[in-house]
């Protein structure tokens, strides 16, 4: 070979070989980078909360060749919701996403968004949520946690479920024992109807049931149905108290460790996820009450002045309580007012 030849192939290899560098390096993929996922869900595709998390998977992998590796463990695999949250703060664990309940533990602020029946409906909760008012209870969780949401994916309108009488009025609920989420509001609602609020971890609600430990829940339709409530529960009401949400969530010293780049196709991807799985549970809802009829549940929907009566009698309470809480730990009470506007606002748009 000629010195000539010798130096264009060598002169062509090191270009070609500081092209991939550069573009790679652009990237901060001088090391593959693996992201811990964690939720609490079973492995089903079918499952909205599931289905979002593997198209993140799918989409942040594609997007950066494999260079960014995404290892789910659904099912509480890292441990239950609260135990998520911690990891993800502590950054042990990198991602997990979760409902609000077990995040008031270490976020008071979020309680907020249960307000009992703030929400008309879902469009009504997504304006607000992704709107001026999500942006600042997310960023300030961001400041006092840092854990950062990527974006903001749904378990719907919770419902109560019993196995002892129908639910039509708050006079029904008198005596029961309702298993809760970790959330001190959404038990001074419980309360404030006349029932024992139970919390009781995600991972042993079914057995919690199933043993009569507790008389009954409150959860979306879709999570009744997928967690097979209606093999231990007889009665759902559809009254919808309160709108609970399913932030992807991220240590924030891990997502400004990345590059610009990488950044972004994070955040892009995280929008895409909760937009896919907020329409996967809204189908999966719609098509549940049906499902959950089939298999025998007795169905309850209740008209406008029967919801009147539930939001009278829980509304006011916690508010009160909210009021008090964010004044023992001085919290701002500024959340309460911003929630109840925005809502509002939300229904004029």
């Amino acid at each position: 070979m000629s010195n000539g030849k010798f130096i264009v192939k060598i002169g062509v290899s090191l270009l070609v070989a500081f092209i991939f560098i550069a573009f790679h390096g652009s990237l901060g993929w001088a090391a593959p980078i693996t992201i811990k996922f964690a939720h609490g869900m079973p492995p089903d595709e079918e499952e909205a909360l599931h289905r979002g998390v593997v198209v993140f998977k799918k989409m942040v992998e594609q997007k950066t060749a494999g260079m960014v590796k995404v290892d789910i463990y659904p099912a509480n695999q890292l441990g239950k919701e609260r135990e998520q949250f911690e990891g993800v703060k502590l950054g042990t664990i990198e991602m997990c996403m979760i409902a609000e309940g077990p995040m008031a533990g270490f976020f008071p602020e979020i309680m907020v968004i249960g307000i009992p029946y703030l929400y008309a409906n879902e469009v009504t909760a997504w304006k607000s949520l992704d709107g001026a008012f999500g942006k600042a209870l997310f960023e300030e969780m961001r400041k006092k946690t840092g854990v950062r949401a990527l974006g903001i994916g749904e378990n719907g309108f919770r419902n109560f479920t019993n196995r002892v009488r129908p639910i039509k009025s708050p006079e029904d609920m008198k005596g029961l024992k309702i298993r809760t989420m970790e959330n001190p509001a959404h038990m001074a609602m419980v309360r404030a109807l006349g029932a024992s609020p139970t919390p009781i971890a995600w991972g042993e609600v079914y057995m919690a049931l199933q043993q009569g430990v507790v008389d009954g829940q409150e959860n979306p339709v879709s999570v009744i149905e997928v967690a097979k409530f209606n093999e231990v529960q007889k009665y759902l009401t559809l009254d919808g108290h309160v709108y609970s949400i399913l932030p992807i969530l991220i240590n924030d010293k891990f997502f400004m460790s990345l590059t610009p780049d990488i950044r972004k196709v994070i955040v892009d991807v995280a929008i895409t996820a909760t937009t896919v799985q907020r329409g996967q549970n809204v189908k999966k809802v719609y098509d549940g009450v049906k499902s959950l009829q089939d298999k025998g549940m007795e169905i309850y929907s209740p008209n406008e002045k029967e919801l009147q009566m539930f939001r009278e009698r829980s509304q006011k309470p916690v508010l009160e309580f909210l009021d008090k809480t964010f004044t023992e730990k001085k919290i701002d009470k500024k959340w309460i007012d911003m929630a109840l506007k925005s809502a509002k606002a939300s229904e004029k748009d």
